[in-house]
């Protein structure tokens, strides 16, 4: 399974948020939110695509790594660890934070990510 510089098409990337549980807006939303990645990667192997990671920000100062996902058949491989790894070298100096669920903290954690005290906050419009 290799891991390389990419991000995936719309549908492969709606059907591996599928294929975790994850929900998936329509695909010119999806589009949208590929498009404003700053670097992707992707885990590809004989039957296509099995992971995808990627980073969102300014590129510049900020740099959030979202979509942390590894289809269910390739899971427990060390695909995530590899994709987190290489986002975080293309980096560099640059401060990189992720948003965790509670049951993968421990994931991050041992790739060197802490939890900060810092709250996240969101903003949710009506309708």
């Amino acid at each position: 399974m290799s891991v390389e510089d990419g991000l995936p098409t719309v549908a492969e990337y709606r059907a591996l948020r599928a294929a975790v549980g994850w929900p998936s807006p329509d695909e010119e939303v999806c589009r949208a939110a590929l498009d404003g990645s700053v670097h992707g990667v992707v885990a590809r192997g004989g039957s296509g695509l099995a992971g995808m990671a990627r980073l969102v920000g300014d590129g510049a100062m900020y740099l959030l790594i979202v979509d942390v996902v590894v289809h269910p058949d390739h899971q427990g491989a060390g695909l995530g660890r590899r994709m987190v790894e290489r986002l975080v070298r293309v980096a560099g100096t640059r401060r990189v934070q992720l948003v965790a669920a509670g049951e993968v903290v421990p994931f991050y954690e041992r790739l060197g990510f802490t939890c900060e005290a810092s709250h996240l906050m969101a903003y949710r419009t009506l309708g």
